[in-house]
């Protein structure tokens, strides 16, 4: 297996660049009193923050244009880029003239055959999060009846779908994140028909999914509460051990929501997980500044790299949440977002103007694919803020 500065290519991917330089593991816990809640000047609704959204947006995509559509083979897992620069730019997106959502799926598609019949679906190795592609897919709102040509044939969206379910594992390891899965099932089986059978003859009931994920997202939370409600100091914890440190697992419920979903009280007990990833949004960027404190450019390219996934995709979640009625901040939640974008803004600014990304691509190429991929996160996130 490969490794990249110390770390295999799937712990890189599955933590995203803190991994790069190795602070994440030593994090300290930080005291989450000290500091203002709100800056004055970044009032949810004030000119000035929405002309920095607008500025951060344009930051964004210039990078996405000069570095996310210009890579070149040597940059791993292209497929994984490419599907985020679908999320961020759209559907239409092209790279030499041709969309890159057809590159994407020829890339990625493979065919599993179970009892003789095959299925398609996208290859678990370039895939490594069940359901992920498709979720982009059905983000950017691409037609059931839109075919793809790909080595292994020409199926439609609809087909993949259908490959994907029947080849299904429900007992797949907890720690591959049910995030994107839930997002594509809820959407495909509303409540009232929640369950499907794969082509191995497991049966899937859609809204125990749900629930299974609301667990395991309330748990790696946990010590998010403890810090929330009894004032314990906040540290690393689970939460840093899931993708984008944990950023993409409330995601998943609030499509669950959107779809209709309120079993388990899950109205209520997503509300609690909203107000504790606002009350990261600050603690975890204090928690970065506390490790990465070296001078070093690496180090210090580091900790933005781990800011600006953090922020890029909380943005993203709640922005998402709020834009399909499934969020609603109050006036201290909406001042805690907005400081949070301005600091996404100045996070973009450094990463653009002074640190040193063809060093990166250079020496940790992985990494620098996981910078660009959060970029459009990121992207997509204040978009709906802009």
């Amino acid at each position: 297996m490969e490794h990249f500065g110390g770390w295999t290519r799937r712990e890189v991917l599955r933590g995203g660049i803190a991994l790069f330089a190795g602070g994440a593991a030593g994090m300290p816990r930080v005291a989450f009193g000290d500091g203002p809640v709100a800056s004055p000047a970044a009032g949810a609704a004030s000119s000035s923050t929405r002309a920095a959204d607008d500025r951060t947006a344009t930051l964004l995509r210039e990078l996405i244009d000069r570095r996310a559509l210009a890579a070149d083979p040597g940059v791993p897992n292209l497929a994984w880029l490419w599907a985020h620069v679908i999320l961020a730019l759209g559907p239409d997106v092209k790279r030499n003239g041709k969309p890159i959502v057809d590159q994407m799926v020829a890339d990625a598609l493979e065919l599993v055959t179970i009892d003789g019949k095959s299925h398609p679906r996208f290859a678990p190795q370039v895939e490594r999060h069940p359901f992920h592609f498709l979720q982009i897919l059905q983000a950017v709102g691409i037609p059931y009846d839109r075919r793809f040509a790909t080595p292994r044939g020409t199926y439609t969206r609809r087909e993949i779908v259908s490959g994907s379910e029947a080849s299904f594992d429900p007992a797949r390891p907890a720690d591959d994140e049910a995030s994107w899965t839930i997002c594509v099932l809820t959407h495909e089986f509303p409540p009232a028909k929640d369950r499907f059978r794969t082509a191995r003859g497991a049966e899937v009931v859609v809204s125990d999914l749900v629930e299974r994920h609301l667990r395991d997202t309330e748990a790696v939370y946990a010590p998010i509460f403890a810090s929330m409600d009894e004032g314990r100091g906040y540290g690393r914890g689970p939460i840093h051990g899931k993708a984008c440190n944990g950023a993409h697992l409330v995601y998943g419920l609030v499509d669950a929501l959107r779809y209709g979903y309120r079993g388990s009280s899950l109205p209520e007990r997503f509300d609690r997980l909203l107000r504790a990833t606002i009350f990261r949004l600050q603690l975890e960027q204090r928690l970065v500044d506390a490790t990465l404190r070296s001078a070093d450019p690496m180090t210090r390219l580091n900790a933005d790299a781990i800011k600006l996934s953090f922020l890029g995709h909380l943005i993203e979640d709640i922005g998402y949440g709020i834009s399909c009625g499934v969020v609603k901040l109050d006036d201290k939640q909406a001042a805690q977002v907005a400081r949070a974008r301005v600091q996404l803004g100045e996070v973009v600014e450094r990463i653009g103007g002074e640190h040193d990304l063809d060093r990166l691509r250079a020496e940790v190429p992985n990494a620098y694919s996981v910078l660009l991929g959060d970029a459009c996160h990121a992207l997509r996130g204040i978009r709906y803020w802009a």
